[in-house]
Formats: C-alpha cells, sequence, structure tokens
C-alpha cells in the first residue's frame, strides 16, 4: 500500500512540474510609437534595443520622451536613441523565480523516486520513511539552485515595441542573406 500512494504522489509532483515547466506567459502587445509606450516603463527596467541598422543593445531604461529613449548601457553610459534608428525594443524579465520552483519541484520528485527506488532489505540503518522527507528536500534545494541559475541565465524577452516596416510593408523585396549583426556593450 505505501508504493502506491508513494506512486500517485510522484505521479502528481511530475503533473505539477510539467503543469509549471510548459506555462505560456501572456505578452503586451507591442506598439509602434514611443508615445504609447511611455506610461509602462518604469526607471531601471532592463531591455535590448534593436536599432534599424542591426545593432543591439542592452541596458536600463532612464527616460523616454516622443522623440527618443535613453537608456544605461552595461558600460554605465548613457545612450540616447531617436525614435526612427529604432527597429524594436525588448523587455528583458527575470526568470529566477520560476527557474527556482520550477527546479525545486524536479529535484524534490527526483529525490522521492531516488529512495521509494532504492532496495531496502537490509536491517541497518535508517528507514526509508525516516530518510524520504529529508533527502527529497535536499534534492530539491539543489534543483532550486539549478534552476534558479538557469532563470537568471535566460531572460524572457517581452517585445514592447516595434516599428512599422518602411514603405508601408509593401515594397517587394526579399530579405538579404548574411546580415552582419553588431553588439554594442
Amino acid at each position: 500500500m505505501h508504493r502506491i500512494d508513494l506512486l500517485t504522489t510522484t505521479i502528481a509532483g511530475c503533473f505539477v512540474l510539467g503543469t509549471l515547466g510548459s506555462s505560456t506567459v501572456a505578452s503586451a502587445q507591442a506598439v509602434s510609437s514611443f508615445r504609447d509606450r511611455r506610461v509602462s516603463l518604469k526607471g531601471g527596467e532592463r531591455l535590448e534595443i534593436t536599432e534599424t541598422s542591426g545593432v543591439t543593445t542592452e541596458g536600463r531604461f532612464v527616460s523616454l520622451s516622443d522623440q527618443s529613449l535613453r537608456v544605461s548601457a552595461e558600460s554605465a553610459r548613457l545612450i540616447d536613441f531617436p525614435e526612427a534608428s529604432v527597429a524594436r525594443i525588448d523587455l528583458l524579465k527575470s526568470r529566477k523565480k520560476k527557474g527556482a520552483l520550477v527546479g525545486f519541484v524536479g529535484g524534490f520528485v527526483g529525490g522521492l523516486l531516488a529512495v521509494a527506488l532504492t532496495p531496502s532489505k537490509s536491517n541497518f540503518g535508517p528507514s526509508k520513511e525516516s530518510v524520504i522527507l529529508p533527502l527529497s528536500a535536499i534534492f530539491g534545494g539543489i534543483g532550486a539552485a539549478i534552476g534558479t541559475g538557469i532563470g537568471a541565465a535566460k531572460p524572457e524577452h517581452q517585445r514592447i515595441f516595434q516599428a512599422p516596416p518602411a514603405g508601408g510593408g509593401l515594397t517587394g523585396a526579399a530579405p538579404a542573406r548574411g546580415v552582419l549583426r553588431a553588439r554594442r556593450w
């Protein structure tokens, strides 16, 4: 009977892990004018700005006017981007909390399985029942640490500004292959 309860708990934990890992994030609708975006940005938010030339800059939001966006780049210098030179702006959001939660659940379930599937034919040492929760918690903590690291390394990109296509998008020209992408730090 104990194995059935453990199996049910493990299946439920895997379902929760799968549900958390595959959840989708609703994205805000991208606007096509700085004027429309002014009220929703807060100072210090991380942005990735792609210029029409293909240069990508990461930095923190400082200010926004009708004509330009000012960010503090990673080199601690202020950069002004005129609206005409910006192709798109992505808001970078941290995934540390979600990564920690998914990692904890995965590690905890892995710990449960590791203890449950270990044969216990010996009469020495602690019983499975006395070590299953502490070991699962340790595995969960390790999973949370790994998940936090992965969540911090891979931020979520949310498109908040998309410049309208040049010429109304009716040029009929195919994009050139092998476009050189530069990155400004």
